[in-house]
């Protein structure tokens, strides 16, 4: 039956506790969860061992799926027939054959506005397979948005074919194809990140109709064949206050001999390739230099006030560990666009935090996702964490100036302490700390912000990290 506004139908977990709905065995049915009515709720369950979906949607509206598991199935959740106006909190898929997530159109009509918020989808289990993270096929499909979504060893990351969609601080890596693969008009990417992939990082793939694709404040890196590639002319590429570096072939390619859809300003270019950081249909080429004396603009009428770096390293903190977080005297720091500027960068931490907005994903005043509220000194703003936010374990690295004893504490935004990491006099010198997100019970503590507190004598530091589960 379907529920209403105000009683949906709940399915949910008691807490602590997470019932497991698993397909071993099962002959009748090919999926866990079959859903054909609305206003329905799913939380807290664990759905595995599925021949087909563990969650299958059919002409529904007014879903909810919050803090569910799904793993070790052929599809995790799709939807279709027109399902609409649903949300998907925190579900991690994994271990998947065909699909993490996916919103197909049917005969019965076009799925739209979905949510999906720090959706996870990872490992497919067929590298031979197109395995996709997050999918939205060919159809007018409409009005998705994807905040902070992660999705990492898969054929493509987020292969999006719906339009007016938005990626919103969303990380894809380690995709055996593409992080991010885009096909309709009006796709938005702010505060995303990819790197390492295979094929490409972002491409822009023709489906017939011209479409828009706009890039804000994104870091691109790694594409051993093309960081950001334009395969049909009449896409139109919007690209500002964005990082493409550590192409191996391709930094920024066209694939056919015409640039005028394209509008490009305040982004950064690295290559590993230095004289293919810039292709146009494979026969006009700009190397790192063109680009900053100018002929890359010259020919294209775009990226005026972009700029160039011949090392990754004179950009990121730790490129060679995707530790993209800005160096401080790095050409990135103040030198973007206010204009169409998120107002938070990849860590949620504020933007404008300078004299002008940091080209990237990150701002550089953030440090590296920890927010600063006090310190003493500065040999102490060496302080960082790494991945922030993180699911299962960051690494909290710092220095200490004297010999002296140091602690370390996390707390929650109450006071709470919630777990000493550290506690012992050391001799100065540059120390790491791993937190795996547990109190001092040994339980996970829930997603959230937390400060990370350091005394070394004199010195304090407390710094923000985030976790996601």
């Amino acid at each position: 039956n379907n529920g209403s506004a105000e009683a949906p139908i709940v399915f949910s977990a008691y807490a602590g506790e997470k019932p497991i709905v698993d397909g071993t065995g099962v002959t009748e049915s090919q999926n866990g969860i079959t859903i054909d009515k609305s206003y329905i709720k799913i939380e807290g369950l664990e759905i595995r061992n599925w021949e087909e979906n563990a969650v299958w949607v059919e002409n529904a509206h007014h879903l909810e799926i919050s803090d569910c598991e799904v793993h070790d199935v052929t599809y995790g959740i799709g939807l279709t027939d027109g399902s609409h106006e649903f949300v998907l909190n925190r579900v991690l898929v994994h271990h998947f054959a065909l699909y993490g997530f996916d919103v197909t159109p049917s005969s019965v009509g076009d799925c739209y506005n979905g949510t999906f918020n720090d959706c996870v989808a990872h490992t497919g289990s067929d590298a031979e397979q197109n395995v996709d993270g997050f999918a939205l096929g060919h159809g007018d499909q409409y009005g998705f948005t994807f905040n902070r979504c992660v999705t990492y060893n898969v054929y493509d990351g987020f292969d999006i074919s719906s339009r007016n969609s938005t990626l919103n601080g969303c990380l894809a890596y380690n995709c055996w194809n593409g992080a991010y693969k885009l096909w309709q008009d009006q796709v938005k990417l702010l505060n995303c990140i990819g790197y390492d992939c295979t094929g490409s990082v972002v491409e822009l793939d023709w489906d017939g109709t011209p479409g828009v694709v706009s890039l804000m404040n994104c870091t691109f890196y790694g594409g051993e064949t093309f960081t950001v590639w334009v395969e049909n002319h009449a896409d139109a590429l919007h690209m500002t206050n964005c990082i493409v570096a550590g192409g191996d072939n391709i930094g920024l390619a066209f694939e056919q001999m015409d640039v005028s859809q394209y509008q490009g300003d305040y982004n950064v270019f690295h290559n590993n390739n230095s004289d293919r950081a810039v292709v146009v249909g494979y026969t006009d080429e700009f190397t790192l230099d063109q680009i900053t004396s100018g002929s890359w603009t010259t020919y294209s009428g775009q990226d005026a006030h972009s700029w160039t770096v011949n090392s990754a390293g004179l950009l990121f903190l730790n490129p060679a560990g995707y530790n993209f977080h800005l160096q401080g005297t790095g050409v990135a720091v103040d030198h973007g666009t206010n204009s169409g500027a998120p107002s938070d960068d990849f860590d949620g931490n504020p933007r404008y935090t300078g004299t002008g907005v940091d080209i990237g994903a990150y701002e550089i005043n953030d440090g590296t996702g920890l927010e600063e509220i006090e310190n003493g000194d500065e040999s102490l703003l060496h302080c960082r964490n790494y991945p922030n936010p993180f699911y299962s374990a960051t690494t909290i690295s710092f220095a200490v100036p004297v010999y002296c004893p140091v602690t370390v504490k996390v707390y929650d935004l109450t006071g709470h302490e919630v777990k000493t990491l550290v506690h012992e006099t050391v001799a100065s010198g540059e120390y790491s700390v791993e937190w795996d997100g547990s109190d001092e019970t040994g339980h996970k503590v829930a997603g959230g912000i937390y400060l990370c507190h350091i005394s070394a004598g004199e010195y304090n530091e407390v710094r923000k990290m985030i976790i996601r589960n």
